[in-house]
């Protein structure tokens, strides 16, 4: 009997959420690796961080090789830096790793927010704050994550393997993440006749675990889900600060330019997936309809006599 396939879906973010956060847009990136070669990769990675001064014990995050250019504990020049990130670039872009990135722009959703808000006579924050009591502030990224669990169900069914979800922790919002993973797994959750509700089956029979991890976990997967993520969207959406220095500046586009250029590399698609207005619906139908709901049935007596009520 031939041993069966068993790989990992690393999820990361990159940009804000929540409907209240400042900003348009977040994108959530997945990367899918076996999880013996994931095993053996950040043990490598352990030996790259020594080879460079680089404490063990740290992980590195993409915000500290492309801005800050040193990693906690230990300040390095930015020599130093691009040697260490040449040195990534050359394992990353040499492992069998495939990459999800879903994309989607909270406008419409937070526009929806302020006119009900305008109606009623109240801050955006009454609203918002409503809404969190119901477990909907944070709507858009179960949806995205629900569409990166779907995916790798479809993956696994494809290659006759199973897996598990690791997920960054949000500490107090990881139940967002724990929503998404149990309603990707019910057939009820999506409409009849979409390939969401037949890849909901895969879901169910072939990822038997999901956990969360923080920033000491260490894992190759979840350190380059951070790498991708929060490269294509600076890419994308611009970088959010430029430095005094232009040859910190032209360092940093280089790094993103690169790293964006091993991410489409990867790539499952061909090209980053943008969560539409269609898309969402039958994605995350059940959760888009309460948000609506939600927001018709706030009534100025309510708010008024609570602000959260």
């Amino acid at each position: 009997m031939s041993k069966i396939d068993n790989y990992i879906l690393f999820i990361d973010e990159s940009g804000k959420s929540k409907l209240s956060d400042v900003g348009d847009h977040f994108i959530l990136c997945g990367i899918i690796i076996n999880k013996d070669l994931n095993s053996a990769l950040s043990h490598y990675m352990l030996s790259l961080k020594d080879k460079s001064a680089i404490s063990p014990d740290e992980n590195i995050h993409a915000f500290d090789l492309f801005e800050s250019e040193n990693v906690k504990s230990v300040h390095h020049k930015h020599q130093h830096i691009t040697v260490f990130f040449d040195r990534l670039c050359a394992l990353v872009q040499g492992a069998d790793i495939k990459c999800i990135i879903v994309r989607i722009n909270k406008h419409e959703y937070q526009g929806m927010v302020n006119k009900r808000a305008r109606e009623l006579n109240v801050s955006d924050k009454n609203i918002n704050n409503r809404l969190k009591k119901s477990y909907l502030h944070d709507f858009l990224y179960e949806a995205l994550a629900r569409k990166l669990i779907l995916q790798f169900g479809h993956f696994l069914e494809k290659n006759n393997a199973c897996g598990e979800v690791v997920a960054e922790s949000r500490r107090q919002d990881d139940d967002a993440m724990l929503r998404a993973f149990i309603d990707s797994t019910q057939l009820s959750k999506f409409k009849d006749n979409t390939h969401y509700k037949l890849w909901s089956g895969y879901s169910f029979r072939r990822i038997y675990s999901m956990v969360f991890q923080n920033k000491k976990g260490l894992s190759f997967g979840l350190e380059v889900a951070d790498l991708f993520a929060w490269a294509h969207f600076n890419n994308y959406y611009g970088k959010a600060r430029t430095f005094p220095s232009k040859a910190k500046n032209r360092r940093v586009d280089k790094r993103l330019r690169k790293v964006d250029q091993i991410m489409k590399e990867a790539l499952m698609k061909d090209d980053v997936e943008d969560i539409t207005k269609t898309k969402l619906n039958n994605l995350a139908g059940d959760r888009v309809s309460k948000f609506t709901d939600l927001l018709k049935a706030i009534k100025p007596i309510s708010i008024f006599g609570d602000p959260t009520a």
